[in-house]
């Protein structure tokens, strides 16, 4: 989904996140990280919270947002159905000097698959089952969201903003050629029409959402291609003419600032000459792994970091919500499921749709310890060694 457009957003800002990319929002500096584990060893660790328990012990579904672990099955099984395609004996990532192979990352999920009913009554059956190998203790931590707007699947005097479609091979028009001066108009690529320029804006810096239609069904939006321009960070080009500062950067500072300035809409969204084309879809949103994308499980990362079919666990702070709440606790299992335009050890957490999603994903910028999980029966005799203890 995603990322597809919108990762990049906060990547950008970050300075690299449903694949194209989806462009994450501005958000406020991280704060200072601890001292890193070696990466590839063994152990839990713990940020910004006085628990030092084991990582299996803290577990739970609350710790993750989740309903349960059960209900990551469909999401799992997406996983699996993507590794079967691989070769069991190919490289998949390299952790620290720790090779991991297609057929360990196929095993672990299928341990994992066949432990859900038993994690929901005792989680630290993880500790068990698995190997926990650190990945990252500072890893960076964004979020993104499925947004919904109001739209018309015809013209309507109410609904003024086309949303277009790809329009095929060559160079394609920019942003202010195509929002502002009718590159597209009438050529037949529309595929809906919005209330809201912003809406679509903030749509695009996801790569998929929602159409709230009329009479109240919806419609699915996917990532339908881009128009190769250069992105440009709106959030940074706020920052740098002073209307907003660094510190209160986020989606929702930046939406209310076009809110209070509809004069200055033109003039800054047509400084990043980036466009990003959608289609209807049945299902939605759609990571790059080509599955639907499951709220606080999938995430997208760098596939030269975690590949899709990964699984990782992350510790990590989120936005307390409702804002103003204190910062919540982020203990859970994780699938790489997605990809965009983030480079490096970035996780891009996808927080499903909502008011809470949108104001999590708008604000998230953290620190992240992250443990890459394979089952015990998948470590070759020389890993077994190194990595044979409870986490």
């Amino acid at each position: 989904m995603r990322h597809l457009a919108g990762l990049c957003l906060l990547a950008a800002l970050a300075a690299c996140a449903p694949t194209p990319p989806v462009q994450p929002a501005d958000v406020p500096a991280a704060p200072v990280a601890p001292v890193a584990a070696p990466v590839g060893a063994l152990g839990p660790g713990a940020i910004s919270s006085d628990d030092q328990r084991p990582w299996h012990v803290r577990l739970s579904p609350a710790t993750q947002s989740i309903a349960s672990y059960e209900s990551m099955r469909p999401a799992i099984r997406a996983s699996l159905n993507h590794l079967a395609g691989k070769p069991e004996s190919g490289t998949a990532m390299l952790v620290g000097d720790v090779v991991l192979t297609y057929g360990q990352l196929k095993t672990t999920l299928e341990r994992l698959d066949s432990l859900l009913p038993e994690l929901d009554r005792d989680p630290s059956r993880l500790g068990e089952h698995f190997a926990w190998i650190t990945a990252d203790e500072t890893a960076l931590l964004t979020g993104y969201y499925e947004p919904w707007l109001e739209a018309s699947l015809t013209p309507h005097p109410g609904y003024p903003h086309p949303l277009y479609r790809s329009p095929g091979k060559g160079r394609k028009p920019s942003r202010a050629a195509i929002d502002f001066g009718g590159a597209l108009k009438g050529k037949g690529y529309e595929i809906a029409w919005a209330k809201s320029l912003i809406d679509i804006f903030f749509l695009q810096v996801q790569g998929s959402g929602r159409l709230l239609l009329p009479d109240g069904s919806t419609k699915n939006v996917v990532y339908g291609g881009s128009n190769g321009h250069k992105y440009v960070a709106v959030g940074r080009v706020l920052v740098e003419r002073g209307d907003i500062t660094e510190e209160e950067k986020s989606m929702q500072r930046i939406r209310r600032f076009f809110e209070e300035h509809p004069d200055k809409v033109q003039e800054v969204l047509s400084k990043n000459p980036s466009y990003i084309f959608f289609k209807l879809a049945e299902k939605g949103p759609v990571g790059g792994m080509g599955v639907v994308l499951t709220p606080y499980v999938s995430a997208a990362t760098d596939p030269s970091f975690l590949p899709y079919g990964a699984l990782l666990a992350v510790d990590a702070m989120l936005p307390g919500f409702p804002e103003g709440s204190a910062p919540e606790r982020f203990t859970g299992l994780l699938l790489a499921q997605d990809t965009g335009c983030m480079k490096g050890h970035h996780v891009d957490l996808f927080c499903g749709a909502g008011h809470k999603a949108a104001f999590q994903a708008g604000h998230m910028k953290d620190t992240a310890a992250i443990r890459v999980l394979v089952a015990r029966e998948a470590l070759l005799p020389g890993q077994a060694a190194a990595f044979g203890g409870t986490p």
